[in-house]
């Protein structure tokens, strides 16, 4: 998989506007990852799970050292067993993947744990562990979003300035799953309770 696929979608966020009814993207915000001719796949980044962090670790012979709180995130409907960490270690996953300024994506443990690194998330950096995904077949996101059922987030210093509407890089990794959503809205002065009239992931 090549993350960040070149595409005018890849690099922000979808927001669901509450219109939206599918449960399973219900005021979801999804981290795009991959967008072209045959489809699309990103990762619901606000759902949490009852599961721990330490609890799916301790079963993956990890040893998480952060919060003992810390949920998993739910990223979708798809292969809900497959797991994806979004982190801000960028040497802990020799393989990893740069998805944004400062923040990385690891989807196979196995180098982790060759490099020595089973023990994580002791540090200052944040780890983000998410099940699952959201796909699209070819030509259905573009079609829901023509629809007005999503909204573009920038993630700044990706596809689009540093500067300006959108959300820092590091924001992935910073706000609780309840205030993701709203948060995201505001970064592009969209007001969460006027969520009307949209055609093409813009208000009009």
């Amino acid at each position: 998989m090549h993350v960040l696929e070149s595409s005018p979608i890849v690099g922000h966020l979808l927001c669901a506007v509450p219109q939206l009814q599918d449960p399973n993207f219900k005021r979801s915000v999804v981290l795009m990852l991959e967008h072209g001719e045959h489809g699309a796949l990103g990762l619901v980044i606000n759902q949490a799970m009852p599961a721990k962090l330490a609890e799916v670790a301790d079963a993956l012979d990890l040893e998480w050292e952060g919060d003992p709180e810390q949920e998993i995130r739910l990223g979708g409907p798809v292969e809900p067993v497959r797991g994806w960490i979004v982190h801000e270690q960028g040497d802990w996953d020799p393989l990893a993947e740069s998805i944004a300024p400062g923040v990385w994506l690891t989807t196979s443990l196995d180098p982790v744990i060759q490099n020595g690194n089973a023990a994580f998330g002791g540090g200052d950096e944040r780890f983000c562990f998410i099940l699952g995904y959201a796909g699209w077949d070819a030509g259905q996101l573009e079609v829901e979003i023509a629809a007005g059922s999503w909204v573009l987030v920038p993630i700044r210093g990706v596809t689009s300035p540093t500067e300006g509407p959108g959300v820092e890089p590091q924001w992935l990794l910073e706000p609780p799953c309840e205030e993701m959503w709203s948060d995201a809205l505001h970064s592009i002065n969209v007001d969460p309770s006027r969520l009307v009239g949209l055609r093409g992931g813009l208000m009009q």
